[in-house]
């Protein structure tokens, strides 16, 4: 009987212990950051440093700012395909690709995940659409919007860091090259988009989508690009990174989600253009307690862009670079002594 007594006070015991680790796990603040960068071109010239194994060559300026964050994210503006040597079509100077290991330099510089859903993810046909993929995954790079095979569908990634999930959708609004890609590119459509983040809405804390579209060099995205990111909004995604103008642009809240209408460029040299060398990085923070989810704080780091992006930018530029983006924008951007930052008042965005 002493035994049985003994015995049933041990289970309550560690019944009351597990209970109480579980109520002290859920109260306990969790919290990830998050930098997004703008276009990110590996072929060309970037290509062909990484051919002679120069593997870092591309982000190796950046590498302070991209130790700050726990998850990076990218837009991935060419396919990754092995053309013995070549890095840009002969034929066309707006079609071109990056080696087989620039998927190992994405690795190296702590890239997270990457859009492959773009105007160019079809520059070098299916073979360098399937062999991103295949590139991407041997170096586990995390990639969104493309598959291999039209049957597949396009599955959102998941990603789980410190206890906070992230879902992450990518779509583009047109692809350049004519052939079978349809089924393998997320081309952005309304309906469909809007069933994809509703399902995905209860399976994870954040959803963030790339969306690839708008008018290029132009300081707005233009009317259709517009529309698709209040579409996005509405259907209950929490952060909208956009691309393919090639430079910087405003931010603004829609229905309580952050939207970045482009990113500008980050490794792409466009030297023809002011602003095509110029744009910032967002450095995000999500925060999780009891339930209870935020972006408690948004860093905007300058940078300049080209055939390596560069962190070093001095404060003259760096307040060009804030001034464009505050005069495109319906948020605040403030600065401290830490940095450029968007008011934390709208920068508190919960969920």
């Amino acid at each position: 009987m002493k035994v049985l007594v003994i015995a049933i006070y041990l289970c309550i015991l560690c019944l009351c212990q597990s209970s109480l680790g579980w109520s002290q796990h859920t109260d306990s603040l969790i919290s990830v950051s998050l930098l997004a960068l703008g276009d990110v071109n590996l072929g060309r010239t970037v290509g062909q440093e990484i051919l002679k194994g120069n593997l870092d060559y591309p982000f190796e300026k950046f590498a302070g700012v991209l130790a700050r964050a726990d998850v990076v994210f990218a837009n991935l503006e060419c396919p990754v395909t092995d053309q013995h040597g070549e890095t840009q079509s002969p034929k066309s100077n707006v079609v071109f690709c990056a080696p087989p290991d620039a998927a190992k330099t994405l690795k190296r510089a702590g890239i997270t995940i990457v859009s492959t859903a773009n105007n160019h993810a079809f520059d070098y046909g299916l073979k360098g659409l399937q062999e991103t993929i295949k590139f991407l995954t041997q170096d586990s790079i995390l990639f969104a919007g493309t598959v291999s095979d039209s049957g597949l569908g396009f599955a959102p990634v998941i990603i789980e860091h410190h206890g906070i999930t992230f879902g992450v959708l990518a779509y583009t609004q047109f692809v350049n090259i004519h052939g079978n890609w349809e089924g393998r590119i997320a081309l952005f459509d309304s309906g469909k988009v809007c069933d994809e983040i509703h399902a995905l809405k209860p399976k994870v804390d954040f959803i963030l989508v790339s969306y690839h579209g708008g008018d290029e060099y132009k300081e707005n995205p233009g009317i259709s690009a517009e529309r698709d990111m209040e579409v996005l909004a509405a259907a209950g995604a929490d952060v909208v990174f956009g691309h393919h103008s090639h430079v910087p642009q405003g931010i603004k809240i829609i229905q309580n989600c952050l939207v970045f209408h482009s990113l500008g460029n980050a490794v792409f040299n466009q030297p023809q253009r002011f602003w095509t060398q110029r744009s910032f990085a967002p450095l995000m923070e999500f925060k999780k307690r009891n339930g209870q989810k935020e972006i408690s704080s948004i860093e905007l780091i300058p940078c300049r862009p080209g055939f390596q992006i560069q962190a070093d930018v001095d404060e003259r530029e760096a307040r060009k670079v804030i001034g464009r983006i505050q005069s495109l924008s319906t948020v605040t951007i403030t600065h401290t002594e830490r940095g450029y930052f968007v008011e934390p008042s709208v920068a508190q965005l919960s969920y």
